[in-house]
């Protein structure tokens, strides 16, 4: 078993707190604390981060790691991601999911991918399904892909309000979330129904109907792409006002400046509604498609990873947000809403999830469960079969 010992490390666990020492055991972290040193009946690495930023690793619940896209045919299929694309982005723990297309994508390969990603280092959970409904599952049942597959944490990306969508209508919504909610019961996990919004004019109405008309709780939906438009935007405050979850998209550089996550992001805090029950994810590796008014495709790009954490540093950095606040959305809160263990927070017992950032907030170092993936910007272990260049 490998032990580190990380001294001077100013923690923010998300929240601040003194300059400290941390020592990894394995894949967790064995104790926090000043003047830690490691006994001498052990081999161990010392590294003296010299007050640099330690924050937890990010946890990015949406990345399409088995490839998306094929909006524009064949050739607009996105490839497979690769290992140090989210390592060096500082992600230790990402969700993976299928979109638009899961007829040349399946479940299968998702799963494959996941287990693949975390024996090379990282922590991959999925979803189970795709824009479609009926949707696509391992076996038969959403309630026995929850119950029976551990990476399998909820249903997603479900798309609604969108063009690409299977235009669910609301009975197979209720149907669907049912299914969540009894499946996630019997397996201990969250069960969300992670939904994807598009431009369409309904928005939420849907999910609201559903919540008006059931005993479905509104915490068995997660919503995201909830900055895609200012009806949505507003939509989804509602939606976080009467309790629920909402996940904004980052990396909308095309957006309106006040539908960029930093700019709302700095909206809510001011509004003094910047809970835990908001999330940012990166919808990474999936194909970005810009449409013009009448549904014609006109353009066609891929999402980085990267941009989650891009867009967190531009809050804090430009617009004022405190670290520990920007952070939670990337860590805490989205290990609450999906209830993923020993996760999310700097804490003795979790997991050795860990980024250093510098002093201009930059990624520098990453660990994920304890065993360094970045330094000095500079990648230590690759994928399997990733080009290292």
């Amino acid at each position: 078993m490998v032990w580190k010992l990380i001294k001077n490390a100013k923690l923010y666990c998300p929240e601040c707190s003194e300059n400290t020492d941390i020592l990894v055991v394995g894949t967790s972290i064995a104790a926090i604390g000043k003047n830690i040193g490691l006994p001498n009946f052990v081999e161990g690495e010392e590294i003296d981060l010299q007050d640099k930023t330690v924050v937890p690793g990010f946890i990015d619940a949406h990345v399409h790691i088995c490839g998306g896209g094929g909006e524009a045919g064949p050739a607009s299929r996105t490839p497979e991601i690769n290992l140090s694309q989210l390592t060096r982005a500082g992600t230790t723990t990402v969700v993976g999911c299928l979109g638009t297309d899961s007829i040349s994508r399946s479940m299968s390969e998702l799963l494959v991918k996941a287990n693949a990603l975390q024996d090379e280092g990282i922590s991959t959970f999925i979803y189970s399904g795709g824009y479609q409904v009926p949707m696509r599952t391992l076996l038969v049942t959403l309630e026995q892909d929850l119950v029976l597959i551990h990476k399998v944490i909820g249903a997603g990306e479900i798309a609604i309000s969108d063009h690409r969508s299977g235009q669910p209508q609301i009975a197979q919504l209720e149907h669907l979330a049912a299914q969540a909610r009894v499946g996630g019961m019997l397996a201990g996990k969250a069960g969300v129904v992670h939904l994807h919004l598009g431009e369409g004019k309904r928005g939420l109405d849907p999910i609201f109907k559903i919540l008006e008309e059931t005993e479905i709780p509104i915490t068995q939906f997660m919503p995201t792409h909830i900055n895609r438009t200012h009806a949505l935007l507003e939509q989804g405050i509602k939606f976080l006002l009467a309790g629920g979850y909402i996940d904004l998209t980052a990396g909308c550089d095309d957006f309106p400046e006040e539908l960029q996550v930093p700019s709302v992001l700095k909206m809510l805090y001011q509004r003094q509604i910047l809970n835990d029950r908001i999330t940012v994810t990166s919808d990474g590796n999936g194909s970005m498609p810009q449409y013009n008014e009448t549904g014609v495709l006109i353009g066609m790009g891929i999402g980085s990873v990267e941009v989650l954490w891009r867009d967190i540093r531009k809050s804090v950095v430009h617009y004022g947000l405190p670290l520990e606040v920007a952070l939670r959305t990337i860590t805490s809160n989205v290990a609450n809403v999906l209830r993923l263990k020993n996760k999310g927070i700097i804490r003795v017992g979790y997991d050795a999830d860990l980024v250093v950032l510098d002093q201009d907030l930059e990624v520098q170092d990453v660990w994920a469960m304890g065993k360094c993936m970045l330094r000095n910007r500079k990648t230590q272990v690759w994928g399997t079969y990733e080009p290292r260049n």
